[in-house]
């Protein structure tokens, strides 16, 4: 996914919506919407130099010129010239009739408005010291490193900006600590300290091997410049990082310390004022839904339920299934050649794959897809953690994740953007998501690709339940650290009123002996799986000592059971019309019946259109 390096600005134009079949829409196009689309776009490019260059190789063929744009690493927080672009941005889409634009139009018409509401809302003064720009994930201290590593160079001009964006990283530093130390004054700083420092110790212990000059120093030599202007080039690519890259992190380091016992990491966001609120945007905008976060949990958790509920159907031989690829790039090519049975054929880019170096390693990463400018035939790359994740190829886990990252996930759907939008403006609109929402079907096609006589139905089903659970876990304790306000504390004891040392004994006494998976640092990097008896568990827990977070999956119920409600006598229509009157939702209904009579979707909505 693109976004602007500025970590603030992940409030962009991201809303999709569906047009109802029957809203009035016009026959053609309505020319000045979209004079005002091209004329947006080339605003939106000019505002910022990162923006520009991620979605344009050459922004002279958009009106664009390049050489006026100021070239900065942009600002921390939004500004008051933000806030104006937006409202005068606002102003201009109620010139517009929904009704006088053509289909396409009104679903762009309608993602500005959703976005732009969104944005305003969180671009509130209350608000403006609440974001988390130290994130183990995305936080200013891996975004910097990230979008150098990978900057593409297309002409002696980039090189030159390249210079001065690394030049800027001191500044851009400064601002960001000025804004935590104004956080930790009003006791809104929290962050990961001891995950931020490792990344940022990493960066400098890796300053005289990193990827940034690699990278660049091979971007250069593309270019096929003249030997003095390479060398040239090159040195100031070195001297840019030596006196103000790596001394950044080194300020990060120092700065961050020093704020270190105002960071208040295991206090959740809706404990600070205005922070439920704030919290309830940030879902809204992460969910892709106006849902309230107290449905979002409820179905979370049933969720969580479902998939425990599906991997007790299966055998722990299901968890032991491998794949016959011998590399990456064998994964690769085996989904190019599957993926048209299930998505349009596409024009298919040029790929590599690029393992992580040291300094971009985390074990919050697996992988990661970089997207070309939309208008180039760029090589498409994914960056693949081999440190943490890389050792066997074989693993269903490094099958999926190429399907997530590469066909027909990410990469797939950002070809297909390139090569289907009728509009510049549509390649900016990005809903996390919807994206990976994407990317999370795209693995599930990907696993009926593989072969049953190596990878069993069951193993397929298992892989899937897991990676779902994987998902839907960690969300459920976020939403519900956060709804109830629950410091680390908090939640550490009410976990262990569930799950506490006598769980397990409690377990064989009420249940039995059955059989047992106890799922130890679940979606980490030392995740580990016991699969055994419940008896077998306790006497291994007794002979070792064995720490950290437990999910515990146990074997259901074997003996005869009595169906309560029957509804094969129904049609499908009538099907779900009972379901829904016993209090389901449409969709979920829907979704219901198809899997219980092993239907395709569209066989079951066409009869359910009217309801």
């Amino acid at each position: 996914m693109k976004k602007k390096l500025s970590i603030l600005f992940a409030a962009t134009l991201c809303a999709t919506s569906v047009v109802p079949v029957y809203a009035k829409t016009a026959s053609t196009p309505n020319a000045d919407f979209d004079t005002f689309l091209r004329e947006d776009f080339k605003e939106t490019m000019e505002d910022d130099y990162t923006t520009m260059h991620s979605y344009l190789s050459n922004p002279e063929a958009y009106g664009i010129k390049a050489s006026d744009v100021k070239v900065t690493l942009g600002t921390i927080s939004y500004t008051k010239e933000d806030k104006k672009e937006l409202s005068d941005t606002i102003q201009k889409l109620k010139k517009f009739k929904r009704s006088s634009l053509d289909q396409t139009q009104q679903e762009i018409y309608d993602e500005y408005v959703s976005s732009n509401t969104l944005a305003k809302k969180q671009m509130q003064a209350k608000y403006r010291y609440l974001p988390n720009i130290w994130s183990s994930s995305n936080g200013i201290q891996s975004v910097l490193s990230n979008y150098f590593a990978n900057f593409d160079m297309y002409s002696e001009d980039d090189v030159k900006a390249f210079v001065k964006l690394l030049k800027d990283t001191d500044r851009y530093t400064d601002d960001a600590i000025a804004f935590s130390k104004k956080q930790a004054q009003q006791g809104t700083l929290c962050f990961d300290y001891n995950d931020v420092m490792d990344t940022i110790n990493t960066t400098i212990k890796n300053k005289d091997k990193n990827e940034i000059y690699n990278n660049a120093s091979q971007e250069i030599d593309a270019l096929q410049l003249s030997e003095t202007k390479t060398n040239k080039y090159k040195e100031q690519v070195q001297k840019a990082l030596d006196t103000d890259y790596f001394p950044a992190y080194q300020t990060m380091k120092t700065e961050l310390k020093k704020m270190k016992s105002k960071n208040s990491k295991a206090t959740p966001i809706t404990k600070q004022k205005n922070g439920l609120a704030y919290y309830k945007l940030l879902v809204e905008q992460n969910a892709g839904t106006t849902k309230s976060p107290h449905t979002i949990l409820y179905d979370l958790a049933n969720g969580c339920d479902d998939m425990i509920t599906n991997m007790q159907t299966y055998s722990s031989s299901s968890t032991s299934a491998k794949t016959n690829f011998s590399s990456a790039n064998e994964i690769m090519e085996f989904l190019k050649t599957k993926y048209t049975q299930d998505y349009p054929e596409i024009q298919m880019p040029n790929y590599e794959i690029q393992d992580l170096p040291e300094e971009q390693t985390s074990d919050n990463v697996v992988a990661y897809y970089v997207e070309p400018p939309f208008d180039s035939n760029d090589t498409n790359r994914i960056r693949f953690n081999a440190v943490d994740y890389g050792g066997d190829v074989t693993s269903l886990d490094t099958y999926m994740t190429f399907a997530h990252e590469g066909i027909p996930g990410h990469m797939y759907q950002a070809n297909y953007n390139h090569q289907h939008l009728t509009y510049p403006i549509q390649h900016c609109f990005s809903e996390i998501a919807f994206t990976e929402g994407f990317a999370m079907l795209a693995e599930e096609d990907a696993l009926s690709y593989l072969d049953t006589n190596l990878v069993s139905n069951d193993a397929k089903e298992m892989q899937l339940a897991n990676d779902k659970f994987s998902y839907y876990l960690p969300a459920t304790f976020d939403l519900m650290i956060h709804l109830r306000k629950l410091s680390k504390s908090e939640f550490v004891d009410q976990m262990k009123d569930m799950y506490d040392e006598d769980t397990l004994k409690d377990m064989l006494k009420v249940l039995g002996n059955r059989r047992i998976a106890v799922n130890r640092e679940i979606t980490k990097k030392y995740q580990e799986i016991i699969r055994e008896d419940i008896e077998t568990v306790i006497n291994i827990f007794n002979e070792k000592e064995v720490k950290g977070e437990f999910v515990l999956i146990v074997e259901g119920f074997k003996g005869e059971k009595t169906v309560q409600n029957s509804y094969k006598d129904l049609t499908e229509r009538e099907y779900v019309i009972t379901l829904m009157e016993n209090g389901m939702d449409k969709k979920d209904a829907i979704k219901t019946v198809c899997k219980d009579r092993k239907l395709k979707k569209d066989v079951v909505y066409k009869q359910v259109l009217d309801l």
